[in-house]
C-alpha cells in the first residue's frame, strides 16, 4: 500500500553481552515517542488519521490492523506480530485490535497533545 511499509526488526549487532535490534535509522525525525501497553480483546484502537508520519514497533504480542490511504483509496488488512515495524505517512487511516496483551513502541514526527488536537476521526473498522 502506498504510504505504508511493514518490515521485520533486525539484529544489527550481537555479542555475548547483548543483541541490538534496530527499529529505525534516520527514516523519520521523531518528536513524540510512547510505549503502549495494550490489553487483548476486540476493543478497537484508532479509527483516525494524522497529517504527519508515524512508526509503530510491535515489541510483544500481535494484533489485526486495517489501514486506508486517503489519497489512493487503497485499503488493506494486516496481521502485525512481534518484531514488525510499521511506517505510515500522514493521511493513512488506521484501526485495529490486539489478539493478546501487547507492548507497542509508537513514534510520530509531530508533537502529540491529545486526541482532539491530533486525531482526525474516520471509521474504517467497527
Amino acid at each position: 500500500m502506498k504510504g505504508v511499509i511493514i518490515k521485520k526488526a533486525e539484529i544489527v549487532s550481537s555479542d555475548n553481552r547483548r543483541d541490538i535490534i534496530e527499529i529505525m535509522n534516520g527514516q523519520l525525525g521523531i518528536r513524540n515517542l510512547k510505549v503502549l501497553k495494550v490489553k487483548k480483546g476486540e476493543l478497537i484502537l484508532g479509527n483516525h488519521w494524522h497529517t504527519y508520519s508515524e512508526v509503530m514497533y510491535i515489541l510483544k504480542g500481535w494484533g489485526h490492523y486495517h489501514m486506508k490511504n486517503l489519497d489512493t483509496n487503497e485499503y488493506e488488512e494486516f496481521d502485525l506480530k512481534e518484531g514488525d515495524i510499521v511506517f505510515r505517512t500522514g493521511r493513512i487511516v488506521h484501526a485495529g485490535y490486539f489478539i493478546e496483551d501487547s507492548i507497542i513502541i509508537d513514534g510520530a514526527t509531530e508533537t502529540y497533545l491529545n486526541t482532539d488536537f491530533n486525531d482526525i476521526k474516520e471509521v474504517i473498522m467497527e
